[in-house]
């Protein structure tokens, strides 16, 4: 009904009745317009949320089946072969510690990765030496991290095994200008550089003998999320153990943000991944670290810095994912050592607790995920310990190395003697 027709109809009444009812088909054209336009806009808003989610989701599971791919042996042995004649004096701490670059292309972006070697025999904590190393240890870092621990290399220097360490890109060593520094939109996309440095440590730890040494990779916090979900990806039997100094099982926040708030946001963030989150206040880790502050160590803020970088909503999407699929259960089938402290920190401003707590994660949520990484699964609380184990009070810190140590022996030794079956 158009408009000339309401009046029409209308003014053949001659009473307020008439009036009342011009009011009310005026209202309803109204409403009905209204109504009619809000739908039409909430259909396309829903489809083209929807397509675009669509697409979304769909170039994630391409990516992420592109980061899942194992390099091929030639790609790998071409790597090497790149990085060997590039090998220099770690410019962070200087010899004997040696690093060679590491460029991988596993999709749509290239990664600059670093491995960081400390030569073999060179610890001043041995008594001897063996001439050839008896196992591997590879070191990943955690978020807003890289490697810095001499302790740890010299530990396990002296306790035979050849010591390397990776700083995977956008941090420490190989961040380079204009980068997001510690970003990721996937765990799988570090899969291509471990990689990398899993065949680059053997090569330069066989010192081109062929030998197969029992490979261990020891993962901290974010390390500790990254880690565990290569080796479900990749054959962990060719790993002798995984080692995990308190590892990102989950995030410490209340059950209804865990469960309910992030999956949402994650959920978001697959739309849009490189809208900048909220900035948080992160917690004063470094002054219970910093020997010019409460702790024992020296480092470069620069690189680890105080406060957190700029996070983005596909950083969180990434680590929620991989967290789900540690949730899920996996099946590494190489031993695995959980360490953790005995308590946690749950407040950001200073506290003497960050000393002998765990200001990063809830300790009693790492216990509860850690069975489900494999079948045989080990966890141990170090009383005392800070985040980063090894970075605790001497006594807290030697207990957590003897804890390793005495893991990898087992591990080690069982790994030889299945070599020596297959041989």
């Amino acid at each position: 009904m158009d408009l000339l027709q309401i009046f029409k109809t209308c003014w053949s009444f001659e009473s307020l009745i008439g009036v009342v009812k011009i009011c009310t088909i005026f209202y309803r054209i109204r409403m009905n317009n209204a109504k009619t336009i809000l739908i039409a806009v909430s259909t396309v808003f829903l489809f083209t949320t929807s397509a675009n989610a669509c697409l979304a989701a769909c170039k994630e599971k391409k990516r992420d089946e592109a980061y899942s791919k194992p390099l091929t042996a030639a790609t790998l042995q071409t790597i090497i072969d790149k990085a060997l004649p590039q090998k220099s004096v770690d410019p962070e701490l200087g010899e004997p510690y040696q690093v060679y670059p590491i460029d991988v292309k596993p999709y749509d972006k290239d990664f600059h990765a670093t491995l960081i070697e400390y030569s073999y025999g060179s610890s001043p904590r041995a008594v001897a030496h063996e001439p050839n190393p008896r196992g591997i240890i590879l070191y990943v870092h955690g978020y807003n991290d890289y490697f810095f621990q001499e302790e740890l290399a010299e530990k396990s220097d002296s306790a035979g095994f050849a010591f390397f360490a990776i700083d995977l890109h956008y941090n420490g060593r190989s961040y380079r200008d204009g980068e997001p520094r510690s970003d990721m939109r996937s765990v799988k996309e570090y899969y291509a550089e471990l990689d990398a440095a899993v065949a680059l440590s053997k090569s330069i730890a066989a010192k081109g003998s062929g030998a197969k040494l029992p490979f261990v990779i020891l993962g901290h916090s974010q390390g500790g999320l990254i880690t565990p979900n290569y080796l479900n990806e990749r054959n962990s039997e060719d790993f002798a153990a995984l080692v995990l100094n308190s590892p990102f099982l989950d995030y410490k926040n209340s059950w209804f943000v865990r469960n309910v708030a992030f999956p949402v946001f994650s959920d978001i963030a697959l739309l849009l991944p490189d809208v900048p989150a909220p900035k948080q206040e992160a917690p004063k880790y470094n002054i219970s670290l910093l020997k010019s502050e409460k702790g024992e160590w020296e480092f470069n803020r620069e690189l680890k810095s105080d406060e957190w970088p700029q996070q983005y909503f596909g950083y969180l999407r990434a680590t929620t994912r991989g967290i789900k699929w540690i949730h899920a259960g996996m099946q590494i089938n190489a031993p695995v050592l959980m360490m953790r402290s005995g308590c946690t920190v749950n407040t950001v401003k200073w506290d003497d607790d960050y000393m002998r707590c765990d200001c990063m994660l809830d300790v009693n949520l790492l216990e509860k995920w850690a069975p489900k990484l494999g079948p045989d699964v080990t966890t141990v609380t170090i009383t005392d310990g800070m985040h980063d184990l090894f970075l605790s009070r001497k006594e807290v810190r030697d207990n957590a190395y003897r804890t390793m140590f005495e893991f990898l022996n087992g591990a080690v030794l069982r790994k030889q003697i299945v070599v020596a079956w297959n041989y």
